[in-house]
């Protein structure tokens, strides 16, 4: 839903003006999890009156309710997850009730942020998007990989960033990183990822008065499973980018890295990796 429909303007234009939008985890309001009692109690409620009112029901769908309750409308996900008929959905019940457009109760915000970090991190933001040709859910997705101030110093050799110099990203630190790059799939448990062949090299290629430019080339092969059970399919890709590093103060100022020509399921994909946080991260001594 979110790299589909939630994705799509029309969608979002209509939430924020209509309706308040709420998302919850499954597995917080399992038994034992750790959503409160009350909310617990809320969400089991809805679910039943939708099924008296004989409505869809289920845990992965969409339920739209008034304010006093009452459930109006339900779609399975893989319904909802088509934009013109959650669109269908949401103009019903507008014109239903006869809404009138107004300004959201709460303040749009990021939905994806990295997980808490120390000053220094080295923090990367990551998208992925579908190319066509299949192998990809529609839309975009977000991902973050965070390193700690020790590990993203480990991104530079010690000693001259003279022209020329070359050197390989440390394989574990490049892994880290390599296992996240794949298209838009169900599964999203990198653990089961598995890389048959990747690396990530790095080559000077500037020295200028004020920043060294490092180019950034590497490749990857890697088994990912579109949903949770294996099912051969691999990724396949080239990566070129870059790192940028201040001359005066020896520290590390920017990274971007894209694949290029990337493969999977028979479709094609793009992924992009930038540096995310302003600061600027020390080289290793």
């Amino acid at each position: 839903m979110r790299t589909g429909p939630f994705s799509d303007t029309r969608v979002i234009e209509r939430l924020n003006a209509y309706f308040v939008p709420v998302y919850v985890v499954n597995e917080d309001y399992a038994p034992d999890g750790p959503a409160p009692a009350e909310e617990k109690a809320e969400r089991d409620r809805i679910y039943r009156a939708a099924l008296a009112a004989g409505m869809s029901t289920g845990t992965v769908h969409v339920y739209v309710v008034a304010p006093e309750g009452q459930p109006l409308g339900t779609l399975h996900v893989a319904r909802a997850a088509r934009t013109e008929r959650l669109l269908e959905l949401l103009d019903g019940v507008v014109a239903e009730l006869g809404l009138k457009p107004g300004e959201p109760l709460a303040a749009p915000r990021p939905q994806s942020v990295p997980r808490g970090h120390e000053p220094g991190s080295l923090v990367l933001h990551l998208v992925a998007r579908g190319l066509g040709g299949g192998g990809s859910w529609d839309g975009t997705a977000e991902n973050w990989i965070v390193y700690s101030t020790e590990e993203a110093a480990l991104w530079l050799p010690s000693g001259e960033l003279a022209e020329g110099r070359s050197w390989t990203i440390e394989p574990c630190l490049a892994e880290r990183l390599l296992v996240h790059i794949y298209p838009v799939t169900e599964n999203n448990d990198v653990t089961k990822n598995s890389i048959e062949a990747g690396e990530l090299r790095a080559r000077v290629v500037q020295v200028g008065a004020q920043r060294v430019l490092v180019r950034l080339d590497g490749r990857l092969q890697m088994r990912h499973d579109f949903y949770y059970q294996p099912d051969g399919n691999l990724v396949e890709t080239d990566l070129v980018g870059y790192l940028e590093v201040e001359r005066s103060s020896g520290c590390l100022a920017g990274l971007r890295l894209v694949t290029h020509n990337g493969r999977y399921g028979g479709g094609r994909f793009g992924v992009a990796i930038r540096m995310a946080e302003a600061e600027t991260l020390p080289l290793r001594q």
